[in-house]
């Protein structure tokens, strides 16, 4: 027998065991440990006891980007938190919001310990379309950091098609997934693939979506792929990404100048960017290896603009106009239009005998305020003229019809 009112030993220590699961605890530890976000934590502890899992799970997102996590020293305290207190909602929150929740915990961990935390989540994710896709996206980014960049490359070649099959694919699984390879990318030291992965990922992400402190990282990154891959020559599209003003009054401003004479290719302003930031650019490894392709790249941007600014009908440009325009020996001039058009720059003919360059078409770029204002010229020239033809239509109108 026991006393009245005594508990068997079985209950109490389940109890405990209770006790000792129970989230508000890991609440109450959060409240002594930054009491500063006393409000989400009270919301949390409400929507929990509520059981509106939505809004919890928007509150948790919200709470786990706030400033005390933000530094990789977080690490241990995220991932205590996520074992007493988020962990046990896995089957009751969005499954997608899961994987974010996944992320932002994996992030300051090391790659090792982040893909042990993500990876008993797998199955759970295949039942959800974009969860599976999002899982794999994170799985990806841990390998590579890992610097098991063969198994992601392959991850994410195979899910890079299964996206490219998919319908309606989320903006927010687009995003990461261009973000995470363009990672591989870099890594891989790969700036063509890198600067297009890195285009799609700005593409599919608000500008708001991204951290103010990591914007101008993200768009010189960008810029300086652009301007050392052998196959970029679209520039205009850079120059208006909603990131690139972010440049300023950062210490990557100055790439900017080297991108606006690639945009505009005009080799004075190549000259003066390269002569004003020399150190800034020998500071730049990958800037610093490329000299030879930068200037090649000038001379081919150049040319095409050369091209663009005669009149159609007046694009028959000699040897050396486009030696003195692009600033190459009269002997490379045959050579630097032979690789333009290889590229699909420009189409045309090469009279070799007359040293004459017929160019039939330029390859179409973006227009920024000096091109439409010399495209609103050329329609106004070809306003007049037409004013001219139709006036002596008019004048020999009568003479026709007296014939």
């Amino acid at each position: 027998s026991r006393p009245f009112g005594s508990t068997p030993l079985e209950t109490q220590s389940a109890d405990r065991g209770a006790m000792e699961a129970d989230p508000s605890a890991a609440l109450e530890a959060q409240r002594k440990a930054h009491p500063e976000l006393g409000e989400q934590l009270d919301k949390m502890q409400k929507y929990m006891t509520t059981k509106l899992y939505h809004q919890l799970t928007q509150t948790l997102l919200e709470y786990l980007v706030s400033p005390p996590f933000t530094s990789p020293a977080a690490a241990d305290e995220l991932k205590g938190f996520f074992d007493s207190f988020i962990k046990g909602f896995d089957s009751k929150f969005d499954k997608v919001r899961w994987v974010q929740i996944l992320s932002i915990i994996a992030k300051p961990q090391t790659p090792a310990v982040a893909l042990d935390l993500i990876a008993p989540f797998e199955e759970a994710m295949s039942g959800s379309r974009d969860a599976k896709f999002l899982w794999q996206t994170l799985k990806g980014e841990k390998l590579t950091l890992s610097g098991d960049t063969e198994a992601a490359k392959e991850l994410l070649d195979n899910l890079g098609s299964e996206i490219e099959a998919a319908y309606e694919v989320q903006a927010l699984i687009q995003s990461h997934f261009h973000k995470t390879q363009a990672l591989l990318w870099k890594t891989l030291s790969r700036p063509q693939e890198f600067y297009k992965s890195s285009i799609l990922y700005l593409a599919f992400t608000p500008l708001e979506a991204i951290p103010v402190e990591e914007r101008p990282r993200i768009a010189f990154e960008t810029v300086v792929s652009a301007l050392v891959a052998e196959e970029e020559f679209n520039f205009g599209e850079l120059t208006q990404q909603e990131i690139i003003p972010s440049l300023e009054g950062s210490p990557f401003a100055w790439i900017r100048e080297l991108l606006q004479a690639f945009s505009e290719g005009k080799f004075d302003l190549f000259d003066s960017a390269i002569a004003k930031n020399k150190a800034q650019m020998d500071a730049t490894p990958e800037l610093k290896s490329a000299g030879d392709t930068l200037r090649r790249k000038m001379c081919a941007l150049s040319l095409m603009e050369l091209a663009f600014r005669k009149p159609k009908k007046q694009r028959c440009l000699n040897f050396g106009e486009i030696a003195q325009h692009c600033r190459v020996g009269a002997s490379e001039v045959e050579h630097l239009v032979m690789k333009s058009m290889c590229a699909d720059l420009i189409r045309g003919q090469i009279d070799e005998v007359n040293e004459l360059v017929t160019v039939t078409w330029v390859k179409p770029r973006i227009l920024d305020p000096v091109r439409i204002d010399l495209m609103r010229e050329r329609m106004d020239a070809w306003a007049s003229q037409t004013g001219l033809l139709l006036e002596h239509l008019e004048q020999v109108t009568p003479e026709l019809l007296v014939s």
